[in-house]
């Protein structure tokens, strides 16, 4: 009978339990196993699930109570006593992301080596556990034991954790380690290693276990009290629901145990996880109560405009101890540095990225980052930690893509590292440039949810890799921070720093206007030979301090031509190419046809004593923005670690109509790929082989224009600056450059008097003579204007429009020159002129359009035409042809073949030989 009596008492302890499985799970109960809240009053210790009213649901407000419960499963005794089925060994409880417990609230109790927290002094306790323990007899089960309750201390934690906490219960010491999940969401959470407590062998006397234990703490505790504040404080969150990928308000209790069904070896991955959600029904409150005004603030940490430029950058968060509702934390938060100070390309050579992977953000690995990509330091000031405790570097992040406005080309790694406190804050930040102005604005998304009142980011003033601004100031920092109540965002400015020097002494300007614009300038061809193949070269330098280069507007002196035979064009589709492929490709495999490069460019950019260099190649091009030609500027913008792309330049090759003289136009970007270029020299040489040829004059001459500046704005062309550059040049050797060219008159049709002849005049040039510059024809007296067909005449206006009626053509032309590939050729017109007589004016097309204008007048009873302006450029053929008939423009005065006739020609080269002669004029009169 008795043993059947102690088998059947011992039966519920043989039953099996779940592997892993040792706390009961909770429900709304008082008496629930797991159980987490924050409460509204620091006495009543009633608050559980089944209290819904007693728990705290204001936002970022500090409640009373927090308290974590559990109990371990547990079956009845004979008795009706609780037995726990095993010994709790590990527990891991899981904060919801953005509670915050602040070990700073009261002051922290040391304690020597095998010192217990029993001998901490009260004003260091923050909190009270309750534990119960069972008395497991073998054959009687377990019998329950409340324990006094113990005070709960705050301790000076250990070296690498952020704070620790411990209490006696029984004679055994526990502690709470905490911790903040760095790695991950930042949520804090606290490990216990509960002691087994082991006695001396007693017959039937299994152990003592724990069957259920309260930890309570006092939220208020230090509320009010200045440098402390309370220990508790709520998430600044509403979210209902919660944002994708965001965690629940739940707190989380991962356990096991001694025995070896509850073990779990990969703690916490294989242990017992239970979840305490908030009630149903029972939310977070009272967002819209949530302060938020958080500041920004910059600081130059110099005195120069337009300098490398290392600033300090901070963003706050006020913060008040005996506040009842703390301040949100900072979800997203946007800083934009002052306008004009940008990124400097002159520091991206010896710079490195920093890869994700090295940086290590989500993973407990250590930074890795070379020293190469450190570019600032970093500094953040917790009320949970004491004051300095986090501080560290800033990293040039890797490079992904080349959108400026992504903020994914400009990124910065932020790592700020307590190794006494065992936290590593990394933060990615996305540099959003401005492609326009380069205007930088700075991202943190999703920032964790923890307090700060200061974060501060230094920039190294020894790389300069950020350029002052332009101007004395005040040169503001602005924001747009996202609180994590949803409460609307703020937008604080700060009073803006000044800035007082010059670059290179002197005093800074004022405003943009007032900044001095005075760049250098030269261009020439390689050689004042005249008649030859040369290269042509133009630098353009700008000093530190002086408004951007914004554009090129110069004419270069007559004659200087270049020979298009021959020479391909970059087509419309290469120069997309270009455009929009990464520079490193077009280095090594050029988007325009090698045929097509005329030239190189190189420029300088960037503020300090040692500019970026970057080369880039010029190409020639067709049609753009009116002109007839264009040069192809393309240069790769790949600079230490970054690759932006190519900037593509245009230059359009305007081409006086009358002169043939050359006008390059070019709009310079002073930003490309967000960075601010401050360009200091532009250097183009164009050295295709026989390409850019002198002309066959020797008069004084000039590459003479405007360069404009980036004046009041440098993206509003109508506020640019204007400077006027001259670089004079005068050719040499005229004197060896013959002139005898051939010119043949001959009349076509009826020779009777009042019959309209066919005119063709050819004009031939030896290729090795001076240029035309001025040709006089005076026909005979036999021949004149006919009146009669003079009504329909071109106007100025009309000509200009290209709008001339068909009626007013009177002939056509050719011109042939070694410089085309194909003959110009077009329409005479008739165009009314300020002379008695209109104007003869040949409209040559082709590659290029060149008017060449001729003014008619009386000469010796007969008609002149004298063509003053003639471009020089060579010419080895030019013809005329007047049609004659019902429609022609000359007329018979007399019969042609009385006696031969002579015309009077006056042609006077560009070197300042002439050539006169009185030709017969070929009429069709017999032999």
């Amino acid at each position: 009978m008795l043993v059947a009596a102690v088998a059947a008492l011992s039966a519920p302890l043989a039953a099996p339990a779940q592997a892993a499985d040792i706390i009961a799970p909770q429900s709304e109960t008082a008496a629930a196993g797991w159980q987490a809240a924050t409460c509204k009053t620091g006495t009543d210790l009633t608050c559980s699930p089944a209290t819904k009213e007693q728990f705290f649901t204001q936002a970022a407000g500090h409640p009373g109570v927090g308290f974590t419960q559990f109990i371990v499963k547990n079956t009845p005794g004979p008795f009706g006593n609780e037995t726990p089925i095993g010994n709790v060994r590990t527990l891991l409880v899981d904060l919801p992301p953005g509670l915050s417990v602040n070990p700073q609230a009261t002051p922290q109790c040391e304690l020597a080596a095998g010192q217990s927290p029993a001998t901490c002094p009260p004003d260091t306790a923050v909190g009270t556990s309750l534990l119960t323990a069972a008395l497991v007899v073998e054959l009687v089960g377990g019998s329950s034991l409340t324990l006094p309750a113990s005070p709960v201390y705050n301790l000076v934690p250990k070296q690498g954790q952020p704070a620790r906490f411990g209490f006696s219960a029984a004679g055994n010491d526990v502690f709470l380690e905490p911790g903040v999940e760095w790695w991950g969401d930042y949520h804090e959470f606290f490990l216990i290693n509960v002691p087994k407590l082991d006695l001396p062998e007693i017959p039937l006397l299994q152990g003592v276990r724990v069957l259920k234990n309260r930890l309570i703490f006092n939220g208020n505790v230090g509320l009010g009290v200045a440098g402390r504040g309370p220990f508790l404080t709520n998430p600044s969150t509403c979210f209902e629901p919660a944002p994708p990928n965001h965690q629940t308000y739940s707190t989380f209790l991962r356990a096991d145990g001694y025995e070896p069904e509850f073990l779990a070896p990969q703690f916490p991955t294989g242990a017992q996880l239970l979840e305490s959600p908030l009630p149903s029904g029972v939310k977070p409150t009272g967002c819209a109560n949530v302060p938020f005004d958080p500041g920004v603030a910059s600081a130059p940490n110099g005195t120069v405009t337009d300098a490398p430029f290392g600033p300090t950058v901070e963003v706050t968060v006020p913060y008040d101890p005996g506040a009842a509702i703390a301040h949100s934390n900072v979800r997203v938060a946007r800083v934009s540095l002052p306008r004009g100070a940008g990124l400097n390309p002159a520091a991206a050579e010896g710079l490195q990225f920093c890869t994700d992977e090295q940086f290590g953000k989500g993973t407990t690995r250590p930074v890795a980052c070379p020293p190469q990509s450190e570019i600032g330091t970093v500094a953040i000031q917790t009320p949970v930690l004491p004051p300095n405790s986090l501080s560290g570097k800033v990293f040039l992040g890797e490079q992904q893509g080349r959108d400026p406005g992504s903020g994914n080309v400009y990124r910065i790694f932020i790592d700020a590292e307590s190794p006494r406190y065992g936290q590593s804050v990394r933060l990615v930040g996305n540099t959003i440039a401005d492609p326009q102005t380069g205007q930088l604005t700075a991202v943190v998304k999703e920032a964790p949810q923890l307090p700060f009142t200061s974060v501060a980011v230094t920039f190294s003033g020894a790389k300069g890799v950020l350029t002052s601004p332009p101007t004395c100031g005040p040169n503001q920092t602005s924001g747009q921070m996202t609180p994590w109540s949803g409460t609307p965002d703020a937008r604080p400015v700060d009073q803006g720093f000044a800035l007082s020097k010059a670059p290179g002494g002197g005093p800074c300007a004022k405003t943009m206007a007032a900044r001095p614009f005075s760049p250098g300038f030269q261009a020439a061809p390689g050689t004042d030979k005249v008649k030859t193949y040369t290269n042509f070269a133009a630098r353009f330098n700008r000093p530190p301090g002086e408004q951007e280069l914004k554009l090129v507007d110069v004419t270069l002196p007559p004659g200087a031509t270049a020979k298009l035979k021959g020479v391909p064009y970059c087509k419309p589709g290469e120069i997309a190419e270009a455009e929009d492929r990464a520079g490193e490709a077009e280095r090594k495999n050029p988007s325009c046809d090698k045929d097509s490069r005329v030239g190189i460019a190189t420029v300088t950019a960037g503020t300090g004593p040692k500019p970026l260099k970057i080369e880039g190649d010029v190409y020639l091009a067709g049609r753009y923005k009116g002109a007839p030609l264009s040069l192809v500027v393309v240069t790769p913008a790949v600079a230490g670690p970054f690759d932006l792309g190519n900037v593509v330049v245009r230059v359009a090759l305007n081409l006086g109509p009358e002169t043939a003289r050359i006008n390059p136009v070019a709009i310079v970007p002073d930003v490309f790929g967000g960075a601010k270029l401050d360009i200091r020299s532009i250097f183009v040489n164009v050295n295709r082989k026989e390409f850019a040829l002198t002309g066959t004059n020797c008069r004084k001459g000039a590459v003479a224009g405007t360069l404009g500046g980036g004046g009041a704005d440098p993206t509003n062309p109508a506020a640019f600056s204007a400077f006027k550059v001259s670089d004079a040049a005068r050719g040499t050797g005229c004197r060896k450059l013959k002139f005898k060219p051939r010119l043949q008159l001959r009349l076509f049709g009826k020779t009777v008097r009042n019959k309209n002849p066919k005119l063709r005049a050819a004009l031939r040039a030896r290729p090795g003579d001076a240029n035309i510059r001025r040709a006089s024809v005076a026909l005979p007296s036999a021949v004149i204007l006919d009146q009669a067909n003079l009504a329909n005449i071109c106007t100025r206006p009309q000509y200009r429009a290209n709008e001339c009626p068909k009626k007013s053509i009177y002939g056509k032309a050719r011109a042939f020159t070694p410089l085309l590939g194909k003959p110009l050729e077009g329409p005479v017109y008739l165009r009314s002129s300020d002379n008695t007589l209109p104007d003869l004016v040949a409209h040559l097309g082709g590659q290029v359009d060149i008017d060449l204008v001729g003014r008619i007048d009386s000469f010796q009873a007969g008609i002149r035409t004298t063509f003053d302006t003639v471009p020089d450029v060579p010419v080895t053929k030019f013809v005329l042809t007047l049609p004659g008939g019902k429609k022609g423009l000359l007329v018979n005065s007399d019969n042609l073949c009385k006696q031969p006739i002579r015309a009077t020609v006056r042609i006077k080269a560009q070197n300042g030989r002439k050539f006169n002669r009185k030709p017969v004029v070929r009429t069709p009169c017999g032999k």
